[in-house]
């Protein structure tokens, strides 16, 4: 029994080294994991409106420290699209990386599908294609 007490300083020493390597070793594990991010549309110029089918989400590719992704909820998450300056018409915009909002510490990889096509009219506008006036009930 006195053999175990001998030298404590160096054996407690030994535990308290080992369980902090363990500890940043098992923090320390990078990953990666593919979420849905909801689409934003901001910016959008005053008397303009988008019409049509609009993404709901795209998937991007995170990368990051394990335990980061592992605490990481749907709603920090988002890809961000600006339309400033767009004109009526279609609209082809590309998504990249930097149009994702996601916490520090993590990075985007990919984004799928990298391009959202879109259909911008003026507000209020009620036109449809191919019908003369007259003729809509």
């Amino acid at each position: 029994m006195i053999a175990l007490f001998r030298h404590w300083e160096l054996k407690g020493a030994a535990l308290v080294l080992a369980t902090a390597l363990w500890v940043f070793v098992t923090t320390s594990e990078k990953g990666e994991v593919v979420l849905s991010a909801p689409v934003e549309l901001d910016a959008l110029p005053p008397g303009l409106e988008v019409v049509g089918e609009r993404p709901e989400s795209v998937d991007v590719q995170l990368h990051g420290l394990r335990a980061l992704l592992a605490r990481l909820g749907p709603e920090q998450v988002r890809a961000r699209v600006s339309l400033a300056g767009v004109r009526p018409g279609e609209v082809v915009l590309r998504l990249l990386p930097e149009h994702i909002v996601v916490p520090p510490g993590i990075t985007v990889l990919r984004v799928s599908p990298s391009r959202v096509r879109l259909v911008v009219r003026p507000s209020g506008s009620s036109r449809l294609e191919g019908v003369p006036e007259g003729s809509r009930t």
